[in-house]
């Protein structure tokens, strides 16, 4: 290649390398000097954001063309007033264009309950008109300074701001906008919906140590009385309302006539579902009241019923005491064995003390007993002074079923399979 030849490649090269990277330095620069958009808005935030979103994208394009700030101020004016229904665009002395409402509206907010609430007990209904008292002073602040022009062309992001609020303090429910204006009056109607997941059913099981089965299922009847109103209403409302629901729930069971002298306490746990399972501990802290028949396989004993009466005291603190009577009668030859003793726990779950009876074994028997409560297993154990031992180790099938493995040293079998029906 010739002298000259080489000396026109290196003259044309360094200028063809920068006129291919030109736009990307001159973009650069113009990036790095445009200057901020000149607007100022008297609106809430969120919709202070929707403005400056789209007024940013139209500044960008304006400081690319060749056009004077003045006249790119005044297109922005201008489209602004054109996109900003019920606002008016002007241009200050600052050279900045201000959007403001064009005249102040009075805003009123009306809910319409959802469909059910009325058939729902007033304790209830109240905890729905705490959330939306709570929601009404919100939304007032997102209409704040909004006519009710604006909220035709941000009615997506007005929207998303309630569904936000509803989320946070009223969850489970979907909601419909109407808006209405009237000279300076305005407006806005809400009318909510239950969103599903719905509550369909509530199982309802009470479980006890000191009343009757009977008594215990009859107190199940009575809680979902209480509770089937609430059918229908969002899971996820029910579950903001958990606490409160618990609260109101035990307070109507301890109203219930004719517990009143049992001085009872309630312990109610619930897990929402579909099919809402309330489990209810129902105990009380005088009484004891106990029913139950039993069958023996395996040994020559017996069909019995038996009756457990007792009355709790405090002689020392965290030392329960408990007096009782016992009748056990046998249903095939019917002879009635009586038992009067005392009794105290020293330990949680175990309950141990002395009693006599009108057996013909023995007359003063001593007493252990364990039960680990929510597990199901228990165990008892009664020995006398003339080395009589009986003793059991049952498990609750369910709360009207249990099984034990007997034990009876003066049986010819020993041991056996004991079930027992509580009453």
């Amino acid at each position: 290649m010739s002298k000259g030849r080489k000396m026109t490649l290196l003259f044309y090269v360094p200028w063809f390398v920068f006129l291919l990277l030109s736009p990307f330095f001159m973009c650069g620069e113009a990036a790095a000097v445009m200057p901020p958009l000149p607007l100022r808005c008297s609106v809430p935030e969120w919709l202070e954001r929707s403005i400056h979103g789209s007024m940013n994208a139209v500044w960008r394009e304006l400081m690319g063309s060749r056009v004077s700030r003045q006249t790119a101020l005044e297109a922005l004016g201008l489209v602004a007033s054109r996109l900003f229904n019920g606002y008016s665009v002007r241009i200050n002395t600052e050279k900045i264009v201000v959007i403001q409402p064009e005249r102040d509206y009075r805003w009123s907010i009306i809910f319409a309950e959802p469909e059910g609430v009325e058939r729902i007990p007033d304790e209830c209904r109240s905890w729905l008109r705490e959330d939306l008292s709570t929601l009404r002073p919100l939304i007032g602040g997102l209409l704040e300074n909004v006519p009710p022009e604006a909220l035709q062309w941000s009615s997506d992001s007005f929207k998303t701001q309630i569904d936000s609020l509803l989320l946070k303090y009223f969850p489970g429910w979907r909601v419909a906008l109407r808006i209405q204006a009237n000279a300076n009056d305005a407006r806005l109607e809400l009318k909510f919906y239950p969103k599903t997941p719905l509550l369909l059913a509530f199982s309802v099981e009470t479980l006890s140590n000191t009343i009757p089965q009977l008594l215990a299922d009859r107190m199940s009847d009575k809680s979902l009385e209480y509770l089937s109103p609430l059918t229908g209403f969002p899971l996820e409302w029910l579950t903001f309302h958990k606490d409160s629901l618990l609260k109101w729930l035990g307070a109507q069971q301890l109203n219930w006539n004719g517990i009143e002298f049992l001085n009872a306490s309630v312990d109610n746990t619930v897990s929402f579902k579909t099919v809402t399972k309330v489990t209810t501990r129902f105990d009380s802290s005088d009484y004891s009241l106990r029913g139950w028949v039993s069958v023996h396989a395996g040994n020559d004993s017996r069909f019995q019923a038996g009756v457990h009466f007792g009355r709790f005291l405090k002689f020392w603190p965290n030392v329960p005491f408990e007096f009782y009577a016992e009748g056990i009668i046998g249903l095939e030859r019917w002879k009635l064995d009586g038992r009067l003793g005392i009794s105290f726990s020293p330990f949680r779950y175990v309950w141990m003390g002395i009693e006599g009876s009108t057996e013909d074994e023995a007359s003063l028997w001593y007493r252990l007993k364990f039960d680990v409560g929510r597990s199901g297993y228990y165990g008892w154990l009664r020995y006398s002074k003339n080395n009589d031992l009986e003793a059991a180790f049952g498990y609750r099938v369910n709360r009207y079923v249990s099984l034990e493995l007997y034990y009876e040293n003066k049986q010819k079998e020993r041991f056996s399979l004991r079930a027992l029906g509580n009453l």
